[in-house]
């Protein structure tokens, strides 16, 4: 038996968030919300606009003051160890903001010299894991807003940071830039960093993050493995066109484990069933004779969850804003 004094210590959380709670004018932006966030974890926080997620993420990184709650990184607190509290975190939220007048590396040189040490031996390496490469000696202001979000992580990285925050780093960015920001994270976390990145997608989460917290209203609606919000989901949602969409009602009746019912308009047939129970009933309409015409997924059963969870639909999703950050001073 190991002597327990033998034993290597624990290792801290990078986030431990227990009660965090914030208002603004009255109004609740984040409510009593517990968060933990491992080292070498990707860990997604999703929900609709006035969720929460950016006021959350700005009292991770200090730019606004909790009202309640405690709030530890890397085990420390701000009250113990002020600025020091926050050593080793490093991140953006909303849309990173640079110099437009100046190149993306004199932005980069600049911010180097504010935080000090040896950030600026890092610029080179942040500009090529970023991949802004030529762009870096361009000036800002002729940034697109995917190139903006590629300078918001390399100017993360100049930190070296075992605590990384991402405020949707992959809004603006096309497909090949989605990849590369998706290899990158998954790069740091397998080097022990930890990443807290916001996103709207739940396909881009589910194939990014190891965790995941879903907010609504300010407070966690999920928190816990993407296995273990999979094991959670409903069955996807298909839209579905028959040559026979009568007789294809009919068919489904005697089908166990599949919803299928008339859609508003009369057009088609919306349905909703694991996809070995929709390849059954597939196969049974060409036995009746029912021709498929159309079949596609409409929504996928992490997004169904997601709906569920917050209460709302596609539409419902972009319609409300986040509270507007409140400048604290200090």
């Amino acid at each position: 038996m190991a002597d327990a004094s033998s034993e290597a210590p624990a290792v801290a959380a990078a986030v431990e968030a227990r009660g965090l709670a914030r208002r603004f004018d009255g109004a609740v932006a984040v409510a009593g919300l517990d968060l933990t966030v491992g080292p070498g974890r990707v860990h997604g926080l999703v929900g609709p606009n006035g969720a929460g997620k950016t006021t959350l993420l700005s009292m991770l990184l200090g730019l606004v003051r909790p009202d309640a709650g405690t709030l530890r990184l890397f085990g420390r607190t701000h009250g113990e160890h002020g600025a020091r509290a926050r050593d080793g975190v490093a991140g953006f939220v909303e849309a990173p903001r640079f110099y437009p007048y100046l190149t993306g590396r004199a932005n980069l040189e600049l911010l180097a010299g504010l935080d000090g040490g040896d950030a600026r031996s890092r610029i080179a390496s942040a500009l090529e894991v970023s991949g802004l490469g030529d762009a870096a000696k361009a000036k800002v202001g002729g940034y697109s807003v995917g190139m903006r979000q590629r300078l918001g992580i390399a100017a993360s990285l100049l930190r070296d940071p075992r605590l990384l925050i991402l405020d949707e780093p992959t809004s603006g960015l096309d497909p090949a830039g989605m990849r590369d920001v998706a290899a990158l994270v998954r790069r740091l976390a397998g080097d022990g960093v930890a990443v807290l990145l916001s996103s709207h997608d739940m396909d881009e989460v589910e194939g990014l993050c190891d965790d995941v917290t879903i907010m609504h209203a300010g407070r966690a609606a999920f928190d816990g493995t993407m296995a273990e919000l999979r094991d959670r989901a409903p069955a996807p949602e298909f839209l579905l066109t028959t040559s026979d969409d009568e007789k294809a009602l009919d068919v489904a009746t005697s089908s166990d484990g599949l919803v299928v019912a008339r859609e508003a308009d009369g057009e088609a047939l919306s349905v909703r069933a694991a996809r070995e129970r929709l390849d059954e009933y597939v196969i049974a309409l060409g036995r009746a004779g029912i021709a498929v015409r159309t079949l596609a997924l409409r929504t996928s059963a992490l997004k169904s969850l997601f709906f569920d969870l917050t209460g709302g639909g596609p539409a419902d999703a972009a319609t409300a804003a986040e509270p507007t950050l409140e400048k604290v001073p200090g």
